[in-house]
């Protein structure tokens, strides 16, 4: 995934994509002026989507997110990529409620930043719960502390077996490794120190999300094996 910190710089990405041709997938930060022939280029090195990031530019309109997400919907049917998008839970719902049906796949970074005390009964009515029971998004668990503090690691748990009880199939993991962090008074394009988050903690945060091996594995294999494409990376899928 393109760290926030490099804004639209893709090059450490198709770099790691470059070093092990064919093995890994990857989800670039584009503008959009971005050409068609460049498109085919990073579809050839295994990018799969777009990463469009509103929470840590501070982008909170509704109006530009819908307009993002629309455009570059529109722009890359057909192509077997899709878009992931990190914004706030309330954006979310609110983009969510306005958009259709999407000619594309729509990933939901960071547990769509469900708040850890948000009642279950009201997660359960919101567009965000609605749309993935109905199979029209993925989302993404990743970066617990995003969401809460160590204090909602119980909460953040209910959370992942809500969502999972809402759709196995439409949830994935990811460790948000190398855990980047905005330091007070930085830009989202300044450098910051790394969180120091251990390998540990996100196995006992796993261990605690994914209860039984069936779950494991969907979460695990199947689900992100569809999402990325892994073993369909066939040329009537790339861009071009």
């Amino acid at each position: 995934m393109q760290p926030s910190i490099y804004g639209t710089d893709n090059r450490c990405l198709t770099d790691c994509l470059d070093a092990e041709p064919g093995i890994f997938r990857g989800v670039a930060v584009l503008d959009r002026d971005v050409t068609d022939d460049q498109l085919a280029v990073l579809s050839g090195k295994g990018v799969i989507g777009i990463r469009i990031n509103l929470e840590s530019t501070g982008a909170g309109n509704m109006e530009q997110a819908l307009d993002a997400i629309r455009y570059w919907a529109s722009r890359l049917a057909g192509t077997g990529w899709h878009i992931q998008i990190y914004a706030g839970y309330q954006l979310i719902n609110d983009v969510l409620a306005q958009l259709g049906v999407l000619p594309i796949t729509l990933v939901i970074d960071h547990f769509a930043l469900v708040p850890p005390g948000l009642a279950l009964g009201q997660l359960r009515i919101s567009q965000l719960y609605r749309r993935l029971a109905s199979g029209d998004v993925y989302i993404k668990l990743s970066g617990a502390y995003r969401v809460g503090t160590a204090d909602d690691a119980d909460r953040i748990s209910r959370l992942a077996h809500s969502l999972f009880a809402a759709n196995l199939e439409r949830v994935v993991w990811g460790s948000d490794w190398p855990h980047t962090n905005r330091e007070s008074g930085k830009l989202a394009t300044q450098i910051s120190a790394y969180r120091d988050v251990s390998p540990d903690l996100l196995a006992r945060e796993r261990s605690q999300w994914l209860l039984t091996d069936d779950i494991a594995y969907k979460i695990l294999v199947e689900n992100p094996a569809r999402l990325y494409r892994f073993g369909d990376m066939t040329d009537s899928g790339k861009i071009g």
